[in-house]
């Protein structure tokens, strides 16, 4: 229930201080073909770009890549993500509409859009000793809402599963002497991000957005980004 109160408040308020139509769009009118670079705080500082196209009805790809840092004992690497995702969206008037029953009107307008991502990803270290990369693409799931005015201000609730590789130094026997040689780790079990977004479009073609999220592998990441919208 304290999850509900807090979702509802999240709502009203970016709703609340949208100023209506200052973009000449309809509230609901969320960008799925963008352009956005971020700046990502994690251990380290990384950057991303992201691409987003839609298609036609529903659907949209989106292809992204980051390098984020990452620190061992002993070095510094950069954790090289690429992956590329289809997703669908739609608004819940014409989701509950759908699956309600015929001839019945439950009058319930867009007022955000529920979306989901699925796709492929994969990872490579790059360092000053070592440079390698994983064998193969990890499976990679994105679902979230998108809520807000799109002529102002939009928020975004999201969950992110997919396996992660972590960088581990190689343990050394006692009384040998061993290369600095570190490997992938593949988590045992899949990772789960839970974050959220605010984005405040400047005009029709640019915005600005924050986002925070959590990691049971890594630590929480702090994005600042800037996106171009087409």
């Amino acid at each position: 229930m304290k999850n509900i109160n807090i979702f509802l408040v999240l709502i009203l308020t970016v709703s609340s201080i949208a100023e209506e139509g200052r973009l000449g769009r309809e509230a609901n009118e969320y960008r799925y073909t963008s352009l956005g670079i971020d700046l990502i705080q994690t251990e380290k500082t990384g950057v991303g770009a992201r691409l987003s196209l839609a298609l036609p009805g529903p659907l949209y790809v989106v292809v992204e890549r980051k390098a984020e840092g990452v620190n061992t004992e002993d070095n510094s690497y950069d954790r090289v993500s690429n992956g590329v995702r289809l997703g669908a969206h739609i608004g819940i008037g014409d989701l509950l509409s759908n699956v309600s029953a015929k001839g019945v009107n439950l009058g319930i307008k867009n007022f955000f859009d529920i979306y989901g991502e699925f796709g492929v990803k994969t990872t490579s270290i790059e360092g000053d000793i070592n440079s390698f990369s994983e064998d193969d693409a990890q499976a990679n799931a994105i679902a979230g809402i998108r809520f807000g005015d799109s002529n102002q201000w939009e928020g975004n609730i999201f969950a992110n599963y997919s396996k992660e590789s972590e960088v581990v130094q190689k343990t050394c026997p006692v009384g040998t002497v061993c290369p600095a040689v570190v490997e992938f780790v593949l988590s045992e079990e899949t990772d789960q991000k839970y974050g959220a977004s605010f984005l405040y479009n400047i005009s029709k073609r640019t915005a600005f957005s924050i986002e925070v999220s959590s990691s049971k592998v890594f630590d929480s990441t702090f994005k600042v980004g800037y996106q171009i919208n087409f």
